[in-house]
Order: structure tokens, then sequence, then C-alpha cells
């Protein structure tokens, strides 16, 4: 059954109820305890690449929200680090951070609630979110769903670099990125019990002020030069999302958002402790390893390496 059909499924319930080779990598690392990943992981060796400094790369202000400002520069340094030029770096992270505040199609009813998650039940079933689709549709244009295409105005990645206009390509190519990431956050991907519903925002200002103060957060994801393989969109998603669920206790996601409930919830720049930020650095070095391989997997698909602007 697929999800678009589970979706209706459980909507009829409740009606009744109611009435590339050029860029190949050099080197092999496979620094993260995959102990814990789901069967049919091979896909997701991790490779390192030999590209240049992010130092390039304009990153955004930083009165930006917490989501706003981690979304733009986990796709700055990324595509900086394939040694993108700063007019395309700079294009893909501006869109990055769209998807909070457009979606398009069915998902529109239920905006980032929906769109942004893709929650795991304890034993690793796909319980709630859409982030699987309206990732790969913005990359691809249509992951086959009934609600299908969800990309942005309906349109893609794939779309723009078919018709000659790798500006806006690369702009649906950041704009995706978006999902990716939010799934490699814990609070994304975990069914929330009263502490998760209650204190999301005091975690995400905890991340926000640790960014670049205080733990600096931001160093591990710019010194690390792995990236995941992606050859499936919707595959990344799951697998991400398992590694960062709350359920499982070898996995980063539980350990940080344990740790962040063991301190008490904190939210100033330098508080917490070293388990917290340890595991929270997991999430968001996984977060620019998924990012890094998702552009690797569509300017490979779409011979968009070279740059036209």
């Amino acid at each position: 059954m697929t999800k678009s059909v589970s979706v209706l499924f459980l909507a009829c319930l409740v009606v009744l109820a109611g009435c590339s080779s050029q860029h190949d990598p050099v080197g092999v690392s496979n620094e993260r305890d995959d102990a814990a990943r789901p069967e049919g992981d091979a896909a997701q060796a991790a490779y390192r690449i030999d590209a240049p400094s992010p130092a390039s790369a304009t990153h955004p202000d930083q009165d930006l929200k917490w989501s706003q400002l981690t979304h733009k520069k986990l796709v700055s340094i990324a595509a900086a680090k394939w040694g993108l030029s700063t007019a395309r770096v700079n294009n893909l992270t501006a869109a990055s951070e769209m998807p909070d505040v457009y979606q398009s199609g069915l998902d529109a009813a239920y905006n980032q609630q929906w769109s942004h998650a893709f929650m795991l039940t304890s034993y690793g079933w796909w319980y709630w979110g859409d982030a699987d689709d309206d990732f790969y549709d913005n990359l691809n244009q249509s992951s086959g769903e009934i609600e299908s295409p969800e990309g942005y105005k309906g349109l893609s990645a794939k779309y723009y670099y078919q018709a000659a206009n790798q500006y806006v390509g690369d702009w649906y190519l950041g704009y995706a990125c978006h999902y990716i990431e939010d799934v490699c956050l814990v609070l994304h991907t975990t069914i929330p019990d009263y502490y998760m519903a209650t204190k999301h925002f005091a975690f995400e200002a905890w991340v926000e002020n640790n960014l670049t103060a205080g733990w600096k957060l931001l160093d591990a994801v710019t010194a690390d030069n792995t990236y995941y393989i992606v050859s499936d969109p919707k595959t990344a998603v799951n697998q991400a999302a398992y590694y960062t669920s709350g359920y499982y206790s070898s996995v980063a996601g539980k350990k940080a958002w344990d740790a962040y409930v063991a301190c008490g919830f904190p939210t100033a720049a330098g508080t917490g402790n070293s388990t917290l930020v340890t595991y929270t650095k997991v999430m968001l070095v996984d977060a620019g390893r998924y990012v890094k391989g998702t552009i690797k997997y569509t300017l490979d698909k779409y011979g968009q390496w070279t740059s036209r602007y």
C-alpha cells in the first residue's frame, strides 16, 4: 500500500466515522556507527571528497530564525565543498529556506507539519509526514504519488535543467535540500511526547544560539569532507529519518534528545553538556552529508556540473 493510498484510507475512515564520473571522490571513509541502520543500507556508504573550503560562500545574517539559519548554512557549506561558483552557492542557499514560506499541491493544507516531517513508529515504520515526496518531486518532478507533482508551483529542478535554465534548476535543488535536512533532526522524525511538543522551540533556540557561538556546532559541518551517496531520494529520506528517530538508543537523535531533557532544556550559548553537543553535531553533520550527496546526485543526473551563469 503506497503512502498516498494509506493517507486516503485513513481519511475515508475519518469521514465514515463522522459521517557522476567527473566528480568521483577520492578515498573512502565510514565514520559513522551504522549498526542500527536498516537493512539494505549499502547505498549510504560515506565517501570523502577533495573539494575547496567553503570560505567563499556567502552565509546568511545571524538574525534569521533557527530553521532558516540552519538550512542556509548547511546548503551553503555543502555547495561550496563541491567547488560550485559563488553565484551558484548563493542561489542554492537562498532557496533552502523557502519551503518554510511556501508549500504547494495537497500539502498546502498541512504546510510544515505534514510536508516537513517523516515520522516513524518505534518499529521503524512510516507513520506520518510527506517529506520524502516533497524532496523527490522538487528534484525529479513526480514521485508517482496521487498528489504529485508536489514541487514548488508544480515544477522541479528536472524541468528547468531540461529547459536549459540552470539558474532556476539550481534554485529548485536548493529548495529540495530543505526536506532532507529536516529529517536529519529528531523533532521531524519522532512522534512527539509531552516534552517534544512543549520544548520543541526551546531546543531550536539552543541550536541557533550554539551554531556559531558557545559550542560552535557548525564547525563540525564545515570541517567534514564526507558525503552520503543518494541514489534514490525517497530512500534517503527514510534512512535519514531512521538514524535521527527518538526511539532507538543507539542513534544520534535519541541520544541528543535524551541529553537535552537531562540538561533541563537549556537555550543559551554554551549551556548543556558534552553528550548533547556531541550528538547534535552528529545530526548536523549527517544533514550536511546528505545535502552534499543530494547535490552530487542531482548534478550528475542532469549533467549540470558546468556553471552556466
